[in-house]
């Protein structure tokens, strides 16, 4: 497999990206991954299409973080509640893609079991521009230069409420902010799960996709 993979794809928000059908089948799960790897179309193609999935890594570190509450569709055809996360100029170390699929929840008539489908890169990960959809995340530790929050009582859900970091200069009566500097944000062992995310560019070294397959159902993948 190549060293490096470089892929391209649009930053816009656009839910015509999204899937919407959940039958998948073992031939799509491989197809989806080939595309992946061959044509350049993004991350949101292949991972986000099909429910959601988790981003691991063992730190990421993200320049000019914005995070605001959003309304999202899902992929039962309602709307839910997530945050957004915009993020310029990325760099991951130990970047995992994981998605599972139960595949009694799909229109396969012949497998059961469960697929799980593994993207990973070994060395440093960049991207320009990102943007995530996410219900929830963890770490072991984030350091945020120059945070700041901000509430308000817009119409609008996504002026509500508002990270920043950095952020501008603030001059109080006893302190005097600086706003900070990039990286805004600093994540150690992070877990975010994720039903959408795309980049303009992602540049993925040592990437390697594999597809794994428990049949039954005892959490140790037999192929793959």
């Amino acid at each position: 497999m190549a060293d490096e993979a470089t892929t391209k794809g649009n930053t816009m928000y656009d839910k015509s990206l999204l899937a919407k059908s959940t039958g998948v089948s073992l031939g799509v799960i491989a197809i989806i991954g080939l595309l992946f790897l061959s044509t350049g179309t993004g991350l949101a193609v292949p991972v986000a299409g099909i429910g959601g999935f988790t981003i691991e890594a063992d730190s990421i570190e993200g320049d000019d973080l914005i995070l605001y509450p959003d309304v999202v569709e899902r992929e039962q055809g309602s709307d839910a509640p997530q945050a957004i996360i915009e993020l310029q100029a990325n760099r991951i170390e130990g970047l995992r893609l994981v998605k599972t699929v139960d595949l009694g929840d799909v229109s396969v008539d012949t497998l059961d079991g469960t697929v799980r489908i593994l993207i990973e890169s070994g060395g440093t990960v960049e991207t320009d521009q990102i943007l995530i959809q996410s219900p929830g995340l963890n770490a072991s530790e984030g350091t945020f230069n120059g945070l700041q929050m901000r509430g308000s009582d817009s119409d609008d859900l996504t002026e509500t409420f508002q990270i920043s970091a950095p952020s501008e200069p603030v001059e109080g009566k006893t302190v005097d902010l600086d706003g900070g500097e990039n990286p805004g944000i600093e994540l150690t062992d992070p877990e975010i799960h994720a039903t959408y995310l795309a980049t303009n560019q992602i540049t993925l070294p040592e990437l390697e996709l594999r597809v794994q397959y428990d049949s039954d159902d005892d959490g140790e993948y037999e192929f793959g």
